[in-house]
């Protein structure tokens, strides 16, 4: 064994064949050091200890057994004390043991080689070793190019590797691990694994460190814009920061009136808005939501007036006609002014187009002094429409309920859902489920709508809802609704809206309020009865508009100041009639052709039913687009017909030799209902036994397999109807005597009304004496 001084050094491993600083410091180091120079030749051992951080090492067991022998080849004394001396590894040595003697360590150790190789594995083992190290060197940084360049010119693979190991940027401890291995195929592996590593972690690093540079350059960007934006705004007086912002809508919270549990969930996200930078996407979503339930008028109302006499003067200003609806309404106002705590129902206006269904819910708003504002439900199909879209995305809003009262800015207006009989649902929800707990008096003092996520009491709004058919509002939406009919309107009633709204309103639209404009009766009638076809006066005003639009023209053309509108005039401003109403009372009577009365949502129309006879098989032939209840109240009136076949003296066996086609005109529109069953049997009657019909009468009213005639629906609107289109006779079920009282008086004074109990007495009218 061979004994030389010792030195432990700290966070520090050499390598052999690498010239390497070491500083000594400590007392006991600096003496080995000196007699190392002075009596050994400057030869020296050095290993490393296991904790960097302990100043008076215990030996052996707090050095690594493996070190190495070093020549010393210059020794500098630094002005702290400490040495600073320049060594060379030249072999690992094996540390047997560490003894002191008069204040110096000493160390008996033996020399240790590494393994040889093959020439060629080590030939192929330091190329990718070196290849390996000289991707690390350029991901790092921090190796020079002249070191891999002096390691392409190293021929002897043991110092090849103890050079890389030198410069690899690695803990103490693993490079202890590399210098205690021998085998240089073992230690080859170990520094490409090493390598692997660590340019992975490098790459890593540089991908963080270019992704943190470009955010602290995008967030210097932002702070010098908004530097900027402020300084301008400042430069034009608006200085408005968006702390300021912020602390505003804090003070608006605290003084506004939405309830204690939403005021702290509110305090909370204004908190959250305040850490946020101002152009974060999420901050813009909380000021949003926060804003929005600010502006929703939780408290704010206004103050009903409501005074019977003035809503009726105002009903009458604003419609003509409609008796039974004015009086539901005001009936409905005077319980309302007797208990203001009313929770009432839900009125819903139903009638055809045009007859003045959303006008009416005006009229009622100004009635009670209240606002008023209109939702359209034609169409809407998501569910979130109704309810709102919940707060997780950029983009949502509040449902259009919430929407329309922070609009109107009171929580007890008169609102009204306009067609409502024309919701949809599909994929997206059902909307008119999401409706229930909207017009529910017991359930919307809480409606929750999903953006606000919070209760809000719709019970202080006046709901007033519209449509055109009662049949496409589903069955527990309808429950919840007081139901009032508005009828169609007559020739008179149309004459008197024409004169007292439409054309006063018209002629001012149209420029001519400063000229003196002459509507004579004839006029109007004639547009009423020749021009437009319908259950409301939608289309008269449109006609109107266009009358006073051509007489617009003339007014500029030929400076006209005044003018005179006849019948005789109308056909040069409105063109050829596009229907004949009196073509009806004109015709001679058919053989199988019948007029009968249908119901429509548009009011009530005539439904002409044509019947022929052929030769063939007994077949009972349907067109026209029929509904189920069609087909069946034909093939009900086919059997009665049969029934009675002696009575009425048509051949025997007609119905095995001869084939009945019925059809029913306008086959596109789609026809059902039980009350074409007289109309049916009258004309397969007529082909049978080859009797003409009257075409100046119409007729309704279902009929049983025994000849009965039942009572049927629409009495009003089906009679009107007939009168719009010129006929003054109809046949009525003797059950529906009752319906005619409803009708408007100058109707009743200009139509003939026959009631049948049985099909005889339908017989006996309707055929051609």
């Amino acid at each position: 064994m061979i004994k030389k001084p010792f030195i432990a050094t700290r966070d520090l491993v050499v390598f052999p064949g690498v010239v390497t600083p070491i500083f000594v410091g400590r007392e006991a180091s600096l003496a080995s050091l000196e007699k190392a120079i002075s009596k050994y030749n400057n030869k020296l051992i050095l290993s490393t200890q296991k904790d960097p951080n302990m100043e008076e090492p215990n030996f052996p067991e707090d050095i690594y057994s493996i070190g190495v022998l070093v020549h010393i080849f210059q020794t500098v004394k630094m002005p702290n004390g400490n040495v600073k001396v320049l060594v060379e590894a030249k072999h690992r040595v094996l540390i047997k043991e560490v003894m002191e003697e008069d204040g110096i360590f000493y160390s008996d150790y033996e020399d240790i080689f590494s393994k040889p190789i093959e020439e060629t594995k080590a030939e192929a083992l330091k190329r990718k070793v070196i290849e390996e190290f000289e991707n690390y060197a350029k991901i790092t940084g921090r190796i020079l190019p002249d070191l891999i360049y002096n390691l392409k010119e190293i021929k002897n693979i043991d110092k090849a590797f103890d050079l890389i190991c030198t410069n690899l940027l690695i803990e103490t401890k693993i490079k202890q691990e590399l210098l205690e291995i021998l085998d240089i195929e073992q230690r080859a592996y170990k520094i490409l694994s090493i390598l692997e590593k660590e340019i992975e972690i490098f790459s890593l690093e540089k991908d963080i460190e270019n992704k943190v540079r470009e955010q602290m350059a995008e967030v210097q960007k932002n702070y010098y814009l908004r530097e900027k934006i402020k300084a301008m705004k400042e430069e034009m007086g608006d200085d408005t920061d968006s702390e300021d912002e912020v602390e505003e809508l804090a003070e608006r919270m605290e003084e506004s009136g939405i309830p204690i549990e939403l005021k702290e969930k509110l305090r909370k996200e204004i908190s959250r808005m305040k850490k946020m930078p101002d152009y974060s996407a999420e901050a813009s979503v909380i000021r949003s939501y926060v804003e929005t339930i600010l502006d929703i008028p939780w408290t704010t109302s206004t103050e009903d007036s409501i005074e019977i006499e003035k809503a009726e003067k105002i009903l009458n200003e604003d419609h003509y006609g409609l008796e039974e609806v004015k009086e539901r309404i005001l009936e409905f106002l005077a319980v309302k002014k007797l208990n203001n705590n009313l929770k009432g129902s839900i009125i819903c206006l139903v009638g055809p187009p045009g007859v003045g269904k959303t006008s009416l819910a005006h009229s009622v708003a100004r009635a009670m002094d209240r606002k008023f504002v209109r939702i359209s439900l034609g169409g809407v199909r998501d569910e979130a429409e109704i309810r709102g879209h919940r707060r997780t995305y950029i983009g949502s809003m509040p449902g259009r309920i919430i929407s329309a009262l922070k609009q109107i800015g009171v929580n007890n207006p008169v609102m009204l859902f306009d067609e409502i009989d024309k919701m949809a649902s599909d994929f997206r929800g059902d909307p008119s489920s999401a409706m229930l707990e909207v017009l529910d008096p017991a359930q919307n003092n809480t409606f929750e709508d999903h953006y606000v996520d919070a209760p809000f009491d719709l019970s202080k709004v006046f709901f007033i809802t519209t449509a055109n058919d009662l049949g496409g509002i589903p069955g527990p939406l309808r429950d919840r609704m007081e139901i009032i009919y508005i009828e169609s309107y007559t020739e008179f009633e149309k004459l008197n809206i024409a004169k007292k709204y439409l054309i006063p309103q018209t002629q001012e639209e149209n420029g001519l309020k400063d000229y003196k404009v002459d509507f004579d009766d004839e006029a109007i009638f004639k547009i009423i009865n020749e021009y437009t076809r319908e259950a409301g006066v939608r289309n008269l005003r449109r006609e109107i508009s266009k009358v006073f639009r051509k007489v617009a023209k003339e007014v500029v053309d030929k400076r006209k100041a005044k003018i005179v509108i006849n019948k005789n005039k109308i056909k040069n401003y409105l063109g050829n009639a596009k229907f004949r109403p009196d073509k009806i009372r004109e015709k001679e009577s058919k053989i199988g052709v019948v007029n009968g009365l249908a119901w429509t949502s548009v009011g009530g129309t005539t439904l002409e039913v044509q019947a022929v006879k052929m030769e063939g098989k007994g077949n009972l032939l349907l067109t026209g687009k029929l509904g189920s209840v069609m087909q069946e109240s034909a093939k009900v009136a086919y059997s009665y017909v049969r029934s009675i076949k002696n009575k009425l003296k048509i051949k025997d066996k007609f119905y095995e030799m001869d084939d009945v086609h019925l059809h029913f005109p306008e086959g596109a529109v789609p026809k059902d209902g039980p009350s074409a069953g007289v109309t049916i049997t009258t004309a397969i009657i007529s082909v049978l036994t080859n009797k003409e019909v009257r075409q100046d009468i119409a007729m309704t009213g279902e009929i049983t397999i025994t000849g009965e005639v039942l009572a049927v629906g629409g009495i009003k609107e089906k009679v009107i109807g007939a009168h719009r289109v010129g006929i003054r006779e109809v046949i009525l079920p003797f059950d529906n005597k009752i319906d005619t009282e409803e009708l408007p008086q100058e109707i009743k004074d200009d139509m003939k009304f026959y009631f049948a109990k049985v099909y005889d007495d339908v017989k006996k009218i309707a055929f051609k004496k």
